[in-house]
């Protein structure tokens, strides 16, 4: 693949995952290597909320109320993206908990419309952000807004590498595929770069509490899919909002 290839990529990484908008447009037959570049995405998203975390800090009186900027936060990276991993986790959701058949669960989780389980599932992880965030807002170091968002969006990148579609079209299939080196590359560096800043801002725990969210990463993937018989969109974006509240969890107990 050429550099143009990469870039075109990199484009289309940015333009799946957010509502920012890149002239990258995708091949027709020709192969991509997009999941390779989910975490630098992460990245992105990560400094949007650290900006907006660091821009309410100049307002006076603004450390009073940590979970009313968690919420912004939050809100913020929803409107970011589109909605798009709390869409895939209703789904799955749905889909999950809605059938015995596995043909069954793929079609609710098709179905456009949100049932009890996935406004639940929701609903729960939204409070858990908020919660978590703000803990995390009220401590001397916030730089697991940055750091999370990155390992978040590596399950996405899992679940592309390693799982196996469960569909023969659709969202999901279409960035799956085994990795180049250099995709491998620049997701590893991203990941790289993500340790780096949580062990500057938190030392041990904070590296440890990466290495926590590396091992959900590459394990919720897996577990869901066992559920549909292979990795959906729905799957993906699942796997990367439960990657990330529960890692922002960890941050907010152990620092």
């Amino acid at each position: 693949m050429t550099r143009q290839h990469y870039m075109r990529d990199a484009g289309l990484a940015i333009s799946l995952l957010t509502a920012i908008p890149t002239p990258a447009r995708w091949p027709g037959a020709a192969g991509t290597q997009v999941a390779g570049w989910f975490p630098a995405v992460g990245a992105i998203v990560g400094l949007a909320g650290y900006s907006l975390v660091k821009g309410a800090d100049l307002i006076p009186q603004v450390n009073e109320v940590p979970y009313v900027i968690a919420t912004l936060v939050v809100v913020v990276w929803a409107l970011m993206t589109r909605m798009l991993h709390y869409d895939g986790l209703a789904d799955v959701a749905d889909g999950y908990w809605g059938s015995h058949d596995r043909e069954r669960r793929l079609e609710i989780m098709s179905d456009s419309h949100t049932g009890a389980f996935g406004a639940s599932a929701v609903s729960l992880i939204a409070i858990l952000l908020v919660m978590s965030i703000g803990s995390i807002l009220s401590a001397p170091h916030q730089g697991a807004i940055l750091i999370v968002p990155i390992f978040s969006r590596f399950a996405a990148t899992a679940a592309a590498w390693l799982g196996t579609p469960a569909r023969a079209a659709g969202l999901g299939r279409s960035v799956m595929g085994r990795p180049t080196p250099i995709s491998a590359l620049v997701a590893a560096s991203t990941l790289v770069g993500g340790f780096a800043l949580a062990w500057f801002a938190y030392g041990v725990p904070g590296f440890v509490a990466c290495v926590f969210g590396l091992g959900l990463a590459l394990g919720i993937p897996h577990i869901l899919s066992l559920r549909f018989g292979g990795v959906t969109g729905d799957v993906m974006g699942a796997s990367v909002i439960i990657t990330e509240a529960m890692m922002f969890a960890v941050y907010a107990l152990v620092i």
